[in-house]
């Protein structure tokens, strides 16, 4: 049968090919497609079974895929028999019905389209046959035979073996079309296929047809035009001496191009504006870069072609969406495993939906949120990342947008302007510009306004309530429950806590535009006396909950170092052994005691302890008896003398203020300054009871795990944390879809062994599918300073001039002994804070002016610089540095043994 213009769609997809589908969809929208018709995949098959081939076909290709035939053999015999197929009346008679559906007396061209031909993955581009300037319908006829015979190329055979392709069921649909004969014929990229880049369309062109370009026989001219104007930006003009035109039936041959006509350009700005406008047509239609062939007569364009340019392995086109780790990876930095990402992406989406619903956005509206409520982390390689895209989306529930965008940003260390398109998307929810949405947003924004004053009081009513449920089950003994037991108790957990998180939700936002409000005003105000004052302003609170498990320790190694056994052993005995040892003596059965009741308050502590699959002090307590080894060593044992410089670093920037303002500026700037203590202390308070909370699912999930295992559900117990939070419920509700949990597990473990090395980018937009065909992986570079006096520079958090030996510390897995050196750390999160007093100074690779580690060692007098881009490519254990924590910068004094820079 034939595929026509009028023909559905369906059909076509079967019976066209690859070529003929794509000239089917130009035209059903409107492109200058000349007039064509198809002849189907299926008159293939009914000829060679007409003719007696296909028992042929099938022997020959059997004989090809066992090794008992070559290519070039197989190749030879089935083509020869093809073309010299006798066919019946009927395929006859359908070939000429479609020859003459096109215009009386035009010369066609014939064209192969293999069934899986311009596929997105194998274009067999150059494979198969095309005939041009056919006339008379005996050529037509036998153009349509050399077309199905060159499905059987030598060449055609060969790519599909080294491409995996099945050699059964080839199909050959023939594309019959009425003839251009061009002055001017060429391809459009609608990308740059060379340098891989969206931002310029690539026109190659060559005076006659297009066979000249193809087979690489003529010099063709090269233009580089702005896919948004059509101008164009770069030529590159050669000189043709030669055009391909007919020559006869099916045939072309090079001609003379008139001397005149050799050096001048192809192609016009006129030309290229009109094939621009067509390319991102298709561009848009086809959502991906198009190469397309083209032809020009008397200055109208006609498309013959479009496919796939399967080289470029980037989405352009497509959903986009932005993922930034800058804030979350001190809460998630490195491989998260699959439980742990799900709990905290379900608990991020309980959480926001519970914002939205004290600041009575109307259900209607968290519906229509509810997309992006529950997608306000990825993963990414397992590296939990932000869909900034959501996250601004959330911020526009509030009024004062722009505003509140900018302080989001700060809070999140958000640094990278945001493209036009992203711009233009971020936009608040549309109803808000209605007069009921205006009316409501002011709603929203006196619920908002009025938290402000009652936030003390409902910071403390959260906290007296979590702390009863809390004190109920962390003393619950799981590991005598059953996996279903447990998941049960979980969901009370998550009912009677998770789900009544608004307190410190609401608070966060609050931290957000209160410091967000306190930096706006130092900048304008104080920024010629000293832009990061309010840094300093908000250290030495005293009251940080979140910093007294480390007074704690050092109050703990004040005692061990009045007492000279202690110490002693303590300093003798391996850390892992430490809590046993002390165990055993009677006489230092009192620290023991206090040993205990530590990790009784606060064994959710360890590095990375957002991650259910760490380790915490519960299972494991070196990390305590580490931190004491620190202290004593680097003689850290007096917290009155430690939190004396906490204080003078506030109390010198609280000098600064006094002196330079005064009146109602400084009385403006003082409340700002008071109301954003309050907002950052109480954000630090509530997100201590965060972890809490994550310690008690760590030990849930622990217990469950080891129930699991015992059952054969999993291998190991540990095996839990890479099942996903919604394949343990249905574990316990029936709703599996598959149970082979082994078999699952074994693959995200392959996964993850895998991305061990594959770091993403910090910051990166994809399109479409997400981890296909978008660019992930960070190639990291060294920021190129300028002429400088240093070596790297960041972000300043609290200042204090600092020359010292660096420990570049990456794990709990890592060396953690400490001595006065400046620790350095791609990232860190509230569990590193035991080894800060141990160091004398802070340098982190990320974070921003409100993460943990900014807060705490401004609290702790700590001289600090935080996001500095490539700073664990460039320090390395062993060198010397300066760090310069009011200017945020680092100086390399001496790249110690073995410099390898």
């Amino acid at each position: 049968m034939l595929v026509l213009p009028g023909s559905t769609e369906a059909f076509a997809r079967r019976e066209a090919g690859g070529k003929g589908l794509n000239l089917y969809l130009m035209s059903r929208d409107g492109l200058p497609v000349p007039a064509w018709v198809v002849v189907g995949a299926r008159v293939f098959t009914e000829a060679l079974d007409a003719g007696g081939l296909t028992a042929l076909v099938a022997e020959q290709l059997a004989a090809l895929k066992t090794g008992d035939a070559v290519a070039k053999d197989v190749s030879a015999t089935l083509m020869a028999a093809v073309e010299a197929l006798e066919l019946s009346t009927d395929i006859r008679a359908l070939i000429e019905d479609g020859a003459g559906r096109l215009a009386d007396g035009s010369l066609l061209s014939v064209r192969s389209s293999a069934a899986d031909e311009d596929s997105a993955t194998h274009s067999f581009a150059g494979q198969l046959s095309s005939y041009l300037y056919v006339s008379g319908l005996d050529d037509v006829v036998t153009c349509v035979k050399r077309c199905w015979a060159s499905g059987f190329t030598e060449r055609s055979l060969a790519y599909r073996m080294e491409h995996g392709l099945s050699l059964d069921g080839i199909r050959v649909a023939v594309v019959l079309q009425e003839m251009v004969d061009p002055d001017v014929s060429g391809v459009l990229y609608t990308c740059d296929p060379i340098e891989r880049s969206i931002d310029a369309y690539v026109l190659s062109a060559v005076y006659g047809v297009g066979e000249g370009l193809v087979s690489g026989a003529l010099a063709a001219d090269t233009a580089w035009a702005d896919p948004i104007t059509g101008v164009i930006v770069k030529q590159d003009i050669e000189q043709k001496t030669e055009a391909f035109r007919a020559s006869g039936s099916g045939e072309c041959a090079a001609v003379a191009v008139p001397e005149a006509d050799q050096d001048k350009p192809c192609l016009d700005q006129a030309a290229v504006t009109a094939l621009v406008e067509l390319g991102r047509t298709l561009l848009k239609r086809h959502g991906r870069p198009q190469d397309i062939e083209w032809a020009l007569r008397n200055g109208e364009v006609f498309l013959l072609q479009t496919r796939p340019v399967t080289a470029f392995d980037r989405n352009i086109t497509g959903y986009p969406n932005l993922w930034d780790n800058s804030n979350i990876v001190e809460s998630y930095g490195g491989l998260t495993q699959p439980l742990s990402f799900t709990f905290a992406l379900r608990n991020y989406r309980s959480v926001y939906v519970q914002f939205c619903e004290i600041l009575h956005v109307p259900q209607e509206v968290v519906k229509d949120m509810d997309d992006y409520l529950g997608h306000m982390l990825g993963l990414m390689h397992g590296r939990v990342f932000y869909n900034l895209y959501n996250w601004y989306k959330l911020v526009g529930v509030l009024p004062g947008f722009s505003s509140n965008r900018e302080f989001m940003e700060t809070m999140m260390g958000v640094s990278e302007a945001l493209s036009g398109e992203l711009e233009a998307r971020i936009e608040p929810h549309p109803s808000w510009n209605t007069p009921l949405g205006r009316f409501r947003k002011m709603r929203t924004g006196l619920a908002f306004l009025t938290y402000h004053f009652t936030i003390v009081g409902v910071v403390a009513r959260f906290q007296r309530e979590f702390h009863e449920h809390y004190d109920h089950y962390r003393h619950l003994d799981y590991r005598s429950m059953s996996s279903d037991q447990i998941f049960r108790t979980y969901l009370e957990v998550d009912r009677v806590m998770i789900s009544r998180w608004k307190a410190p939700i609401i608070n966060d936002f609050l931290t957000m535009v209160h410091f967000g409000i306190l930096k706006k005003l130092t900048g304008k105000w104080l920024a010629d006396v000293d832009p990061n004052v309010q840094n300093d302003l908000i250290a030495g609170d005293g009251n940080l909950e979140s910093a007294e498990p480390t007074k704690e320790l050092i109050r703990m190694a004040g005692l061990v170092a009045q007492r000279p056994e202690l110490r002693a052993l303590i300093e003798d005995t391996p850390a892992a052994d430490c809590q046993e040892v002390l165990s055993r003596e009677p006489a230092h059965a009192e620290f023991m005691k206090r040993v205990n009741h530590y990790i009784d308050r606060f064994g959710f502590r360890c590095m990375n302890e957002m991650k259910l699959e760490e380790i915490d002090l519960y299972s494991d307590s070196s990390y305590l008896f580490s931190c004491l080894k620190n202290y004593l060593r680097s003689d850290t044992v007096d917290l009155e003398a430690y939190e004396a410089r906490e204080k003078a670093l506030r109390e010198g920037a609280e000098a600064k203020v006094n002196e330079h303002l005064s009146g109602w500026r400084k009385w403006v700037y003082r409340w700002s300054l008071k109301n954003a203590r309050l907002a950052i202390r109480n954000r630090e308070n509530t997100r201590f009871a965060r972890t809490r909370i994550y310690g008690v699912a760590r030990t849930m999930f622990q217990a469950m795990g080891e129930d699991l295992a015992a059952r054969g559900v999993i291998e190991h117990p540990r095996d839990i944390f890479f099942l996903e939070l919604g394949e343990i419920t249905a574990i316990h509700s029936g709703t599996l879809t598959t149970t082979s949990l082994p078999a699952i597990i074994a693959l995200r473990k392959a996964d993850y062994a895998r991305w061990t090395d594959m770091e993403p980018k910090e910051r990166f937009l994809t399109r479409g599918p997400v981890y296909w065909q978008n660019e992930i992986l960070d190639t990291p570079e060294l920021p190129d300073l300028g002429d400088v006096d240093y070596d790297l520079a960041g972000l300043p958090c609290c200042p204090g001039v600092v020359e010292g030996i660096v420990k570049v510390i990456e794990s709990a897995q890592d060396d953690i002994t400490l001595n006065g050196e400046i620790l350095v750390a791609r990232r860190t999160d509230p569990g590193w804070v035991p080894l800060y007093p141990s160091a004398s100074g802070l340098l982190v690779e990320r974070g921003s002016l409100l993460s943990h580690s900014a807060i705490v060692a401004r609290e702790m007098g700590l001289p600090c610089v935080v996001r500095i881009p490539g700073l664990t490519q460039r320090l390395r254990s062993g060198m010397r540095v300066r760090l310069d924590g009011r200017a945020g910068t680092v100086t390399v004094l001496d790249e110690g043994p073995e410099a390898s820079f």
